[in-house]
């Protein structure tokens, strides 16, 4: 492989689809589905950080802006710091950059719209109310994006599995009553709150897109990748913390600052890094239709950590959700 300071896209395009990578990815069985099994895993640890920062909130240890420049500037300098260690072990041969540092200031710009609208919608609504919206819309928005993007089909399976998948989201969002559930929307914070996360839904989704589209197939991008992203992304919420929060590091406790050391690290650093480097190995339709597991957990852990109220609709609609899930993912002979 030819290694360089920078790739383009159109290198690690032809490096993806050179025989010798083709055929080291021709996997079957256990190897097929590791990376969805991989992307359940990382789903599950960001639905931990929705119900751990929504804890913070609720026990005011700490405020918005103070948590994200901690949680993201600690991410992006822990994978920045694993990539180097790496990196020293393979010499600093290369740098696995890809698509220039524009690719990287777009990319950082996205993560700041999902860093920033995410932990402001946490103000305003619950945490699995939050997990159902912003992964229901997520996937809608990677297959638009996708589409436009990159030209991926959107087959009927797929469009199908969303469709039921939304389906279960709204049931579970209106509690079985729609028009208690429209009614609920005015003369309360819920619809600033709704749009704060369809802010960061869009930013995520974009993202996604982003680091399938500029990924790199060179031995610790991802972690290099992310740490990056997060670093740019992270800078403007500092402004903000400077000038909203001056204060906002003065009382924070040791349970607050364990807090954001398992969220800035697992979800934040790790997760994001192994989301990044198995983007390659799924395709957009199941990137977008796997990540709709989230919700699910978040909800399972809201109810068992936060005390979140739990229904019949909210365990009717998981289940449509989770059908949905199953038909946008299964094999098509299965499906």
């Amino acid at each position: 492989m030819k290694e360089v300071d920078a790739l383009s896209a159109g290198e690690v395009e032809t490096a993806l689809t050179s025989p010798q990578v083709r055929a080291t990815r021709r996997v079957t069985g256990w190897q097929a589905w590791r990376p969805v099994l991989l992307l359940v895993l990382v789903v599950i640890s960001w639905a931990s950080a929705t119900v751990a920062s929504k804890h913070l909130y609720l026990q005011n240890l700490v405020t918005p802006f103070t948590l994200v420049v901690c949680r993201f500037t600690l991410a992006a300098s822990f994978a920045l710091l694993l990539f180097g260690f790496g990196q020293r072990r393979r010499g600093f041969k290369t740098l696995p950059l890809v698509g220039g540092w524009q690719a990287y200031l777009i990319g950082g710009f996205f993560i700041t719209c999902f860093i920033v609208g995410f932990n402001l919608a946490l103000l305003y609504i619950t945490a699995t109310l939050g997990g159902l919206f912003f992964f229901g819309l997520t996937p809608i928005i990677m297959l638009v994006i996708g589409h436009f993007w990159l030209g991926t089909a959107v087959g009927w399976r797929q469009a199908i599995g969303v469709i039921i998948a939304v389906a279960g989201m709204l049931i579970a969002l209106s509690g079985g009553d729609i028009p208690h559930f429209m009614a609920a929307l005015t003369g309360s914070n819920l619809p600033l709150g709704l749009f704060l996360m369809a802010v960061a839904a869009l930013g995520w989704g974009a993202f996604g897109i982003w680091g399938k589209r500029y990924s790199s197939p060179l031995p610790g991008a991802s972690l290099l990748s992310t740490g990056i992203n997060e670093i740019i992304g992270v800078l403007p919420v500092w402004a903000l913390f400077f000038l909203l929060e001056p204060n906002g590091f003065a009382n924070l406790s040791l349970e607050t600052w364990l807090y954001i050391l398992y969220i800035g690290i697992v979800p934040s650093s790790l997760g994001f890094a192994l989301f990044y480097s198995i983007l390659k190995d799924l395709s957009v339709n199941q990137a977008a239709t796997i990540q709709l597991l989230s919700p699910v957990f978040t909800a399972l852990l809201a109810i068992l950590f936060l005390g979140e109220p739990f229904s019949l609709a909210l365990l009717i609609g998981t289940a449509v959700l989770l059908w949905g899930v199953r038909v946008s993912t299964a094999p098509k002979a299965k499906a």
